[in-house]
């Protein structure tokens, strides 16, 4: 069992690996995901050895309480970020696979507004005036 600095040192800790990875996930990138599992790896496991103590009700001092519940808070808080930027990288990348996946079609350099492929040119047309 952690002594009851030792569970806000750990939380703390927690949380700053979790800003690290979140730091590197404004960049989304492979490498970034690659070199930030590490970070992400120690917060999970931080947080997994914490949870059974602070479920526990072990006599703590109000000063410690509220420090605790300042640091959960804002773990919860980075947690919801990594959350949210690692759904934004998901979505951009699938978007981008979709968008790959349509250069191997004739029509790729032909998008409409809403980013589907539109109509083909003509073979026969020799000369084509673009506005915009």
């Amino acid at each position: 069992m952690l002594n009851t600095n030792a569970e806000l040192g750990q939380i703390k800790a927690a949380r700053a690996s979790l800003q690290k990875f979140r730091l590197k996930l404004l960049r989304p990138s492979i490498a970034a995901l690659e070199n930030g599992s590490a970070d992400l790896l120690f917060a999970v496991e931080s947080l997994e050895r914490l949870e059974p103590v602070l479920r526990s009700q072990g006599p703590r001092s109000v000063a410690l309480e509220q420090a605790l519940r300042l640091e959960l808070a804002g773990l919860r808080r980075e947690l919801q970020q990594v959350n949210a930027l690692l759904q934004g990288a998901g979505r951009f990348y699938q978007g981008w696979s979709r968008l790959l996946g349509c250069a191997a079609d004739d029509g790729a350099a032909n998008y409409m507004a809403n980013g589907q492929p539109g109509a083909l040119f003509p073979n026969n047309t020799k000369n084509a005036v673009i506005h915009g």
